[in-house]
């Protein structure tokens, strides 16, 4: 055991000893409590109106919003209790259970993964974000400006998560090179915001941004036989408020997280340094980058008849017929949890449409509170933003999206517009870690408090359903959207 040099660092818990203990056991205290009100509700008799497999999935469902919600465990294994106890309870099939993991959004999300580790593992990524940072931060104002823009920029195209990994500990070298201190730093606190939400909302404007798109896309498909949403059309329907987004995001940086420093030469210093040590673009950097290029041509022009997973997947093996990636960068830099949740979800949300228990839970929750389309999807939009503050954006969206899409036929809408008022403001993950990895990277530098991400993070969640507002009753009417 360490010994303290100084005995002033010795922290004294004064607080009773009960009250100690709970602290202590919290998490067993909740996990308990969670499983035995499970327990409680599946021996119980479930409404009349509602299938016993509908009841037993929908506790099943209340489970996981509890532990993704909280936590306690991690969301991957959330996702496959969820995958074991559907079987296990009689609910559906195994073999039926198990085929629903296997759908083209997670072999997709499988697929940015390994694109995205090639590029950080060769240094690609690290050598472009230098290189923008070095070249547009002459001063703190265009510093902070470029970790903006090329967090949302790169997350258009790669996943927002490791956008954020890429980026992190360059941030975390200008840190260092400026000697910022953590508890007082305005402008270490402004950088990790912008690379947080420049993630964010650029993984909002396409597909390629993130799993939980295609993941609400997959849902879409599966739970309507069919209809779903192309890669040029998300972008079409989703850009303008992306940009209404991300203005409001450099206006809410400037005015609240205003720089409080100006000198950043040492920064530069320590950048330049580091791109020197690299030396010349290597051959690996530059077949991996035409990869990439090719990839992404081949999403944009042959997405849609080909498939983007298959398409994702083509590109891995390219990868590693040309010996331009290894196994162990992919051990290394993908994020296997991730694939888990994301499977997991389209299980239950597939299993709660078919046994319908989705659409009992809508009728319930939305019969009522809107007389018009547009009202209730400006409600969804409310409850996703909601959900997704309190719990992972992958999550939210497979609590939410099946009961809206069985709302469709009551209002008249379309089921894609629907899929958009749940998938687009499921991206206002600002106000605490839990939304989006983006979220927890940025106040693992512990320039940031959660505090301080509720206060800034709670007017650019409403300033975004502001924007979702425009696209609503504005832009969506405009182009014939409906």
């Amino acid at each position: 055991m360490k010994v303290p040099e100084n005995i002033s660092d010795i922290i004294v818990d004064r607080r009773p000893m009960p009250i100690v203990i709970l602290d202590r056991l919290r998490r067993e205290i909740l996990l308990v409590l969670f499983f035995a009100t499970f327990f409680i509700l599946v021996s119980s008799e479930g409404p009349a109106d509602l299938s016993p497999e509908g009841y037993k999935v929908l506790c099943v469902f209340f489970l996981c919003v509890s532990l993704w919600a909280t936590n306690l465990i991690p969301l991957s294994i959330t996702s496959l209790l969820a995958i074991a106890a559907i079987p296990i309870m009689g609910i559906m099939g195994a073999s039926e259970v198990y085929a629903f993991f296997g759908n083209k959004a997670v072999f997709f999300i499988l697929g940015v993964f390994i694109i995205s580790a090639a590029m950080i593992a060769c240094g690609l990524s690290a050598r472009l974000s230098m290189w923008v940072i070095d070249n547009w931060g002459d001063n703190p104002s265009r510093l902070l400006m470029a970790i903006y823009c090329f967090a949302a920029i790169s997350s258009c195209f790669m996943s927002e998560h490791a956008v954020a990994a890429m980026m992190f500990p360059i941030v975390m070298e200008i840190v260092s090179a400026l000697n910022l201190k953590n508890e007082n730093s305005v402008f270490g606190k402004g950088m990790f915001f912008a690379l947080a939400w420049g993630c964010i909302i650029g993984g909002t404007a396409t597909v390629f941004g993130g799993g939980r798109v295609l993941l609400g896309v997959e849902i879409l498909e599966k739970t309507t036989h069919g209809t779903s949403i192309g890669i040029l059309e998300y972008t079409h329907l989703s850009f303008p408020m992306v940009i209404i987004l991300f203005v409001c995001g450099w206006v809410v940086l400037k005015l609240m997280l205003p720089p409080d420093i100006e000198d950043i030469g040492p920064a530069h210093q320590v950048l330049r340094k580091k791109l020197d040590a690299m030396g010349d673009v290597s051959i690996k950097e530059k077949g991996i980058a035409s990869v990439m290029i090719l990839t992404l041509i081949a999403w944009l022009w042959l997405g849609d008849k080909f498939g983007i997973a298959n398409i994702a997947l083509i590109s891995i093996v390219m990868l590693f017929v040309l010996n331009l990636i290894n196994w162990k960068m992919v051990e290394e830099h993908v994020n296997w949890g991730i694939i888990l949740m994301y499977g997991g979800a389209i299980c239950l949300g597939e299993v709660m449409s078919q046994s319908g228990a989705a659409l009992w839970l809508a009728t319930r929750t939305f019969e009522g509170t809107a007389h018009s389309a547009p009202v209730f999807l400006l409600i969804v939009a409310v409850f996703a933003t909601v959900l997704t503050t309190f719990m992972s954006n992958s999550a939210a969206i497979a609590v939410l999206l099946p009961p809206a899409l069985s709302m469709c036929d009551t209002y008249g809408i379309s089921s894609s517009m629907a899929a958009m008022a749940v998938i687009l403001p499921s991206n206002f993950a600002f106000m605490l870690p839990v939304g989006t990895p983006a979220s927890a990277i940025a106040y693992s530098s512990r320039f940031i408090s959660v505090g301080e991400m509720i206060r800034t993070g709670s007017i650019l969640s409403l300033l975004g359903m502001v924007a979702f507002a425009a696209l609503l009753y504005l832009y969506w009417p405009m182009i014939g959207y409906h």
